[in-house]
């Protein structure tokens, strides 16, 4: 999905009203004459900011910030500005905000599928919280498709957005696209991205504790061949979970099992499939997915191969999405707060883009263990 804007910045949030006018300061100029126009509510014409700082007897600054939740006024003049607001049926004119700012006050979010359900969480968050900041979002969604998703971050840098949020395909494409569109930061998420560009800001679920505890719970329940559903070589944005994998694995003198199979349901089912049709002996017991739509995908391949969760295969998610508590089994996964990813990411390049330095950079959200009835005992060979 991508929400068409306008060329042009001063076109970018729908452009100058009826009349042809952008509004500008009101008052006289030292001749007498009038520096711009002033309307009055109800005359026909949509209100401005400084028609409500008339009616409040404050400044238009004064009334900003209190619209916009910023700092700086009292919670009287808020709840009065917001009640006026309201009254007037006020909207903001962005097209005279960019213009005499030069900035935009659009921010942009990209995921990779819409049909995961836990994206929606995030998008919820980040459009919250530039909506209490008086930014508008763009969304677009990269279908699974690498060369779609840079494409639509160049033209997203080309609509001049203040900061992107973007959960890649692959993180290194995906940083250096928009680097070379755009000097304005981007946030990564719910994937690895390396610390020494400046401009690169990071929110993600805390995957390598994720992997971590799957692999123990999965070892405290007797499993030895323990698989982790990975990128592919082209999509691949979790390296330090890979890697923890590993390591877990190895603290245990297992060998770790990895099924290359993307972010597609379709393509995971088949490849897990294929993984479950070797030998029983060799046959992966236990899968780590790294969503809960995946583990989705794991369940159908089981049935699949004529094999049943959890007597025949453990399987573990992550999201915790509602429809995972209602398969058959319900699903154990990792929760994690979707929203609050979505709305750090968000606060992060506001800072940014307002000239604030962020406490810290490169955020992870906590996750939880949810054991439910998908994991279960090993078999025994």
């Amino acid at each position: 999905m991508y929400l068409q804007g306008r060329s042009r910045r001063a076109q970018a949030f729908g452009g100058m009203n009826k009349e042809g006018v952008i509004d500008s300061p009101t008052g006289s100029d030292a001749g007498g004459r009038p520096r711009g126009r002033v309307r009055s509510p109800g005359s026909g014409s949509s209100p401005t900011l400084a028609d409500l700082a008339r009616r409040l007897g404050v400044s238009s600054m004064a009334v900003s910030l209190a619209l916009n939740g910023r700092p700086g006024v009292s919670d009287e003049l808020r709840a009065a500005a917001l009640s006026l607001a309201e009254e007037l049926g006020y909207r903001p004119n962005y097209a005279a905000r960019a213009l005499r700012t030069e900035r935009t006050s659009m921010m942009g979010i990209i995921n990779r599928n819409l049909h995961n359900p836990a994206f929606l969480n995030v998008i919820e968050g980040f459009d919250d919280e530039c909506a209490a900041h008086g930014y508008q979002v763009m969304i677009g969604s990269s279908r699974l498709d690498l060369a779609h998703e840079l494409a639509l971050i160049e033209a997203f840098a080309a609509r001049e957005l203040e900061g992107l949020a973007i959960a890649p395909l692959e993180t290194e494409a995906a940083r250096k696209t928009w680097r070379r569109k755009s000097e304005r930061p981007i946030a990564i998420l719910n994937a690895f991205a390396a610390r020494n560009d400046p401009n690169v800001l990071s929110v993600r679920s805390d995957a390598v504790t994720a992997v971590r505890l799957a692999v123990e719970h999965l070892r405290e329940l007797g499993h030895r061949r323990i698989a982790l559903l990975t990128g592919t070589v082209k999509e691949r944005s979790d390296s330090d979970r890979d890697s923890e994998f590993i390591a877990a694995m190895g603290r245990d003198s297992l060998t770790p099992h990895m099924i290359a199979c993307g972010w597609d349901a379709a393509h995971a089912r088949a490849a897990i499939s294929a993984a479950l049709a070797a030998p029983r002996a060799q046959r992966p017991t236990a899968i780590i997915a790294n969503s809960d739509h995946l583990a989705h995908a794991a369940y159908l391949a089981a049935q699949d191969n004529g094999l049943v969760v959890p007597h025949d295969l453990s399987v573990i998610g992550h999201d915790d999405v509602e429809t995972s508590q209602i398969l058959g089994p319900p699903l154990t996964t990792f929760r994690t707060d979707r929203y609050a990813i979505g709305r750090l990411s968000a606060r992060l390049l506001i800072d940014i883009a307002e000239g604030r330095e962020p406490d810290d950079r490169h955020i992870e959200v906590p996750v939880e263990l949810i054991v439910r009835g998908s994991t279960g005992p090993a078999r025994r060979d």
